[in-house]
């Protein structure tokens, strides 16, 4: 009898060994064909450019491509539907962000069968106004809006989404209640505030750069942990006593079930691929190069756990969820 369990053991441990082995021999030479990273958004968008940017120098470092696939429309719920709907086998990954952290708060998608990969992106956004509006600091508009709840509107991009979750949580957090004022598209929220028909407006620095160096708009103040080197007069939310700190970012994930080897690998590719100038020059170019820190598997996962507990907090006091 003894024997016998001897021989199992002895049996099952090779196997294990075999299969140990047949992973190790899998993942030496992955990827061994291209990459396919499903994605909520449209061809030409920020997410389609974010792949196509970092997929140069990953094509560079592994000789395989990073081949982006739109999946349009229903709120990112049938792109989520066909992720999940792939082989774990390490070729299909998907580009994540903020708008994938709101549908797991609404209970529409479940984010924890995403494996975390890698956080490449981590933007800033900033309050905005017109030049030559009245508004001239952001303890200017503190102070109106602490006085007059409300009265002041802000433009932002969505309904329901990143921009009304950050508007939201500092009206929670500031007592200086701002009336949210959703639009399709940054350049229609621009064109607001720029005639007058807003008040206030939340943009990331990359899209209004210019507009601020050609004195069209004025920043107020920026939501991230430190002020921008290239605007050092602008003073975080942070430092008015508001703590909101959230930004837009955009990772990737595989599949929950996946091997993690497989995840550990491409992080180290995207651990090389970050470092390349035809990655930095287009980060610099977006204005994305002073938060973007690269976080790995486990960050991630912790920074994505994090992200859904702030969100479903928001929400649910938006009356969202």
């Amino acid at each position: 009898m003894h024997i016998r369990i001897s021989k199992c053991l002895a049996l099952m441990m090779l196997s294990l060994g075999v299969v140990s082995q047949a992973a190790i021999a899998d993942t030496k030479d992955y990827p061994a064909r291209n990459v396919e990273v499903i994605n909520q958004f449209g061809p030409g968008g920020g997410t389609d450019l974010f792949i196509r940017a970092i997929g140069q120098p990953f094509g560079d470092i592994t000789g395989q491509s990073l081949v982006g696939i739109s999946v349009t429309g229903g709120g990112g719920i049938p792109a989520a539907t066909q992720f999940f709907s792939r082989r774990a086998d390490g070729y299909t990954m998907m580009a994540i962000g903020p708008e994938e952290v709101i549908n797991h708060a609404k209970g529409r998608i479940d984010a924890t069968k995403f494996m975390p990969v890698a956080r490449v992106q981590y933007d800033q956004g900033l309050f905005y106004v017109k030049s030559d509006s009245p508004i001239k600091s952001a303890q200017d508009l503190i102070d109106h809006a602490r006085k007059s709840p409300g009265k002041l509107n802000i433009a932002m991009t969505g309904a329901a989404g990143f921009d009304e979750t950050l508007v939201g949580l500092w009206n929670l957090r500031s007592g200086a209640e701002l009336s949210a004022v959703p639009f399709d598209s940054g350049a229609e929220v621009i064109s607001a505030v720029l005639g007058g028909h807003v008040d206030v407006m939340y943009e990331e620095y990359g899209p209004t750069r210019s507009m601020i160096e050609a004195g069209d708009l004025r920043p107020l103040m920026v939501f991230a942990e430190e002020r921008l080197p290239v605007l050092p007069d602008v003073p975080t939310a942070r430092e008015l006593g508001v703590d909101v700190t959230l930004g837009r970012w955009r990772g990737f994930a595989l599949k929950q079930g996946d091997e993690e080897a497989h995840a550990d690998a491409l992080y180290s590719v995207f651990e090389q691929a970050v470092q390349a100038k035809s990655y930095k020059d287009i980060e610099s170019k977006s204005g994305l190069q002073y938060r973007s820190v690269l976080l790995g598997p486990d960050e991630f996962k912790t920074f994505l756990e994090s992200e859904i507990e702030t969100y479903r907090a928001v929400l649910q006091k938006l009356g969202h969820i």
